[in-house]
């Protein structure tokens, strides 16, 4: 036999390692894009300082993408940006529709002293970086502004009764079509116009070449109201890699303070400006006051809240268990506090996940845990003695815990509840018309007062088991008589159907007898059974007791009872049926069969058996249900009524005979 020999796996693998290798090095993709201007009106507004805000509106083509950040060259180097920078969609823009705007960051960028390519010293830049995904492939509209003091930097020069103001734009790699300019400035006698002289050098500070031609061509339109004046300068193309300078001659009492002799317009402005300072100083002034208020409201409910619940739980004979255990003064404090500060991030920030935090903080320190007992659940109760009371005095209405404010469960409760949720959407509903998405934050905080209501309730507290039993008993007590009442109604109608039929056929008096022979329901005894333990005036058990007039031999009682389990939410009832009896009686082999679904155990006395019987589920139908049963099981019938008669002669049999009919007929036969 030849020896094998073996295959040498190397071009095979080859592949398989090449794609592994190309796997391992590769790198993530880098996205394509680019970006054109196709336009950028400008709006300049100048107070009497000579402070102006500038305001762009840049349109963007953007290819390939996403757009995460586009650099400006030429800003003002003073510039002082302002927020609410954004990016919007062209249709957007044109219908001033804000639904799908995209946030925008400003930053300046530090010159690196490199000079330009012509030799001129660097231009100061500006970077806008796009939030999120960034701008995809479309044409979006770029708005950002700023402030710059014109005066200062010498771009407000006066000469004679006029001022000259320039102004120079940043700088586009594109050149585009219809630049315009829209200057704002105080109301002054005379009229502001566009100045196209020769500039016979540039303003300091500047760096214009000396003996540059202002634009030949510039297009104004010229607004004037009682407070402004406004010149729209419109140029027809704006030139390639070069910033755009704009000139203009305006009356140069617009820049003269308002002490100075003003014309009425001016002084009009002055008040209106101060009237808007008044106005932000007072809402300032409202915020922090509004800001108090939550605190000390807020600070309040959770220090009221926590002496309230203990002052239950002590009661209960339980600790109180707060989420957050710390004293209480720095916890109230602390919660106010927390509350306080996330309402103000939440409005302040774009993000509202700091505010959120906090607020969820807040909630924390007044959230309350489930009280457990202060002692093991397994202690011996003292021995005490059962008594039996009157079915209305052991069932009756517990009277209801007053002075509970902060439990959702009380009415005092639901109305201060249902009170600050009301004023909650009030404030979310002003909000609303301002900021949608404020109001939504608004509206979520509403958990903070979720925690005060909803937590530290009374149904968590343990219960009294000689009165948290109460309805639920009085409930399967009206249904157990309810079901034991059935066969007596059935046999009332039973005899009014016989006696019906012996007038309708003048029948014997068979139809009596048997109608008098049907069985009838015994009588049902609902008591009421307390259990007082040894040197106490107060019951520490509720039960409800259950018995036949007439019962088997051997038959003790039927007692009803509820036995609570700690649960997350509270002490949850399990009902529980039990059964004494005689061991070896008739009622115990009555309930033989019955007695496989219960658990036995020793009673009381040597001589009794306890059966306890519990039902699937804790419900009163459930319960009543094996009560009744357990009734109807333990029931005596009831002694037939035997009336002796008389031996009758001749006369009475022959007197008789008509009424025996077919019978005494048959006899006589």
């Amino acid at each position: 036999m030849p020896p094998r020999i073996a295959r040498r796996p190397g071009p095979a693998l080859l592949p398989l390692l090449a794609v592994l290798v190309s796997i391992a090095l590769a790198r993530p993709a880098r996205a394509w894009v680019e970006v054109h201007v196709a336009g950028d009106d400008v709006r300049l507004a100048i107070d009497r300082a000579g402070v102006a805000r500038v305001e762009h509106k840049v349109t963007l083509k953007v290819s390939g993408g996403p757009l995460r950040a586009l650099d400006i060259q030429g800003v003002d180097p003073d510039a002082q940006l302002d927020p609410g920078s954004y990016a919007v969609p062209l249709k957007a823009a044109e219908a001033s529709s804000l639904a799908s705007a995209t946030p925008v960051a400003l930053e300046l960028l530090p010159s690196d002293g490199r000079p330009r390519e012509d030799g001129s010293r660097p231009l100061p830049s500006l970077r806008a970086r796009i939030d999120g995904k960034g701008l995809s492939r479309g044409v979006f509209v770029l708005f950002f502004r700023y402030r710059t003091d014109l005066m200062r930097r010498g771009l407000i020069a006066q000469d004679g009764p006029s001022a000259r103001v320039s102004w120079a734009g940043p700088l586009w790699d594109d050149g585009y079509d219809a630049a315009r300019l829209i200057v704002e400035l105080p109301a002054a006698p005379d009229a502001p116009r566009v100045d196209e002289a020769r500039v016979d050098e540039a303003p300091a500070g500047e760096g214009s070449a000396d003996g540059a031609l202002a634009p030949p061509v510039t297009l104004s339109t010229l607004r004037r109201s009682l407070d402004t004046d406004e010149l729209e300068l419109l140029r027809p193309y704006a030139p390639k890699g070069d910033p755009l300078r704009w000139v203009i001659r305006a009356d140069a009492r617009a820049f003269q303070p308002a002490s100075a002799a003003a014309p009425p317009a001016a002084d009009a402005l002055g008040r209106l400006a101060d009237a808007a300072a008044e106005g932000r100083d007072r809402g300032r002034t409202l915020y922090f006051a509004a800001g108090a208020l939550l605190f000390a409201l807020y600070s309040a409910l959770v220090a009221l809240k926590a002496r309230e619940h203990e002052r239950l739980a002590r009661a209960a004979g339980v600790a109180p268990r707060p989420l957050v255990p710390i004293p209480l003064a720095p916890r109230a404090a602390l919660a106010g506090l927390a509350l306080v500060a996330g309402v103000a991030l939440q409005l302040l920030l774009k993000d509202g996940t700091a505010g959120a935090a906090l607020v969820a903080a807040a909630t924390a320190l007044a959230a309350h845990r489930t009280p457990h007992p202060e002692r093991a659940g397994g202690a011996l109760r003292r021995p005490g003695k059962w008594l039996p009371v009157a079915e209305a005095e052991a069932f009756r209405e517990p009277p209801r815990v007053r002075g509970v404010y902060l439990d959702v469960s009380t009415r005092a409760g639901k109305a201060l509840f249902a009170a600050l949720l009301a004023a909650l959407g009030a404030g979310v509903y002003a909000a609303h018309g301002a900021s949608p998405y404020h109001a939504h934050l608004l509206a979520l905080d509403a958990t903070a007062l979720l925690a005060i209501f909803c937590t530290g309730r009374l149904a968590e507290l343990p219960p009294d088991p000689a009165a948290a039993p109460v309805a639920f008993l009085r409930d399967v007590a009206r249904r157990v008589r309810r079901a034991h009442e059935k066969p007596a109604k059935a046999a009332g109608r039973g005899k009014a159907a016989a006696d019906a039929e012996r007038r309708a056929s003048k029948a014997p008096a068979d139809a009596e007898r048997r109608a008098s022979k049907a069985p009838a329901a015994p009588e049902l005894r609902v008591v009421g059974r307390l259990r007082l333990p040894e040197g106490s005036p107060d019951a520490d058990e509720l039960r409800l007791g259950l018995a036949p007039r007439a019962a088997l031999p051997g038959f003790v009682s039927i007692e009803v009872g509820v036995v609570y389990a700690p649960g997350a939410g509270g002490a949850i009832a399990l009902p529980e049926i039990l059964l004494r009896v005689a061991p070896g009686s008739p009622c115990e082999r009555a309930v033989e069969r019955l007695a496989r679904s219960a658990r036995s155990s020793r009673g009381r006395r040597p001589t009794e058996r306890v059966l306890a019987f519990t039902p699937r589920l804790p419900t009163a139908r459930m319960t009543a249900a094996i009560a009744a049963a357990l009734v109807r099981a333990v029931s005596a019938a009831p002694p037939a009524d035997k009336t002796p008669t008389k031996p009758q002669g001749a006369g009475a049999r022959s007197a008789a005979a008509p009424r025996n009919g077919k019978k005494a007929v048959s006899a006589a036969a």
